[in-house]
């Protein structure tokens, strides 16, 4: 059930393009930060937390354990959880922006190709007017990370619960405004849910890329300035999938050139790479599943 179901959202997210307007401007997450700090105001905030991160998807798990397993209880699970996939995948819309950044790099349109860098740069610490393709290309990397794979993983091995947890996770991580900019209570979990994770999605990356180069970044390329574990789960992410990209290491255009169409290899091969890791993922979903391991 669950490789049905993770097919069709892939083929619903490739091809139905209406699901961009539907997430447009992250909706859903401003609507659910929304509803946290209007109720925080009268409940109190670790109520509110509660409620919001803990019950929430408590009565998922109890409402897809209380389907049963009757043909219409099958319906039922398969369609809310091709719902709430479908509403908790890609809600920052990276293929819509690597796609945009792409064209713009082969039009040959500077100043496109400079507001897709932007948005893709939003919420990082890098300067969009002077990261290098080489950064943007692991932006890209990561992102399929953040955005998809570890929401899939979860759902895998918890359900729909356990994707609306860990994107509640995700969400409820950005402070309110009366908290400081140091990481809460959300967000510490959810660098520990994304442990595993990261090291998995980094597996994938080997397999769909350059395995040498990769595996040598893994191993010999630590920092010992991440301090925290959300820092090391990046870093490990970010390293492993710029090494295992199938290309030179250095831009070949010369400095203070544009040059966007040989630019725009690194964003389309870092896609490439992130898609080719997520069907290696998939394929693996189905062999847990003919063996009986998942169902």
């Amino acid at each position: 059930m669950k490789l049905l179901i993770l097919i069709v959202v892939m083929v619903l997210e490739r091809f139905w393009t209406t699901l961009d307007d539907m997430r447009a401007d992250r909706a859903i997450e401003n609507q659910v930060l929304s509803i946290r700090d209007r109720l925080s105001k009268t409940l109190g905030a670790p109520l509110t937390l509660g409620l919001i991160w803990i019950v929430f998807p408590l009565l998922i798990a109890w409402l897809m354990s209380s389907l049963g397993s009757s043909p219409f209880g099958l319906i039922f699970y398969l369609l809310i959880s091709i719902v709430v996939l479908l509403l908790l995948l890609a809600p920052r819309q990276i293929n819509q922006q690597v796609t945009a950044l792409h064209e713009a790099c082969e039009h040959e349109d500077e100043a496109g190709a400079a507001h897709c860098r932007a948005k893709l740069a939003e919420g990082t610490s890098l300067d969009a007017e002077t990261a290098t393709t080489q950064q943007l290309a692991e932006r890209i990397i990561a992102l399929g990370f953040q955005e998809w794979f570890a929401v899939l993983f979860w759902f895998v091995v918890f359900g729909p619960a356990g994707a609306v947890f860990y994107r509640l996770s995700d969400w409820l991580a950005r402070p309110t405004s009366t908290e400081s900019g140091g990481m809460n209570l959300p967000g510490r979990v959810q660098a520990v849910l994304d442990w595993p994770v990261a090291r998995l999605y980094a597996v994938l990356l080997l397999l769909a890329g350059g395995f040498n180069r990769g595996l040598d970044a893994w191993i010999n390329g630590g920092d010992e300035n991440e301090a925290s574990l959300a820092q090391k789960n990046a870093a490990l992410v970010g390293r492993v999938g710029h090494a295992a990209l199938e290309l030179e290491r250095e831009d070949d255009c010369a400095e203070g050139e544009a040059c966007l169409a040989d630019q725009s290899r690194w964003y389309k091969n870092a896609s490439a790479l992130v898609l080719r890791a997520l069907l290696i993922g998939l394929g693996v979903v189905a062999m847990l599943t003919l063996s009986g391991w998942l169902h």
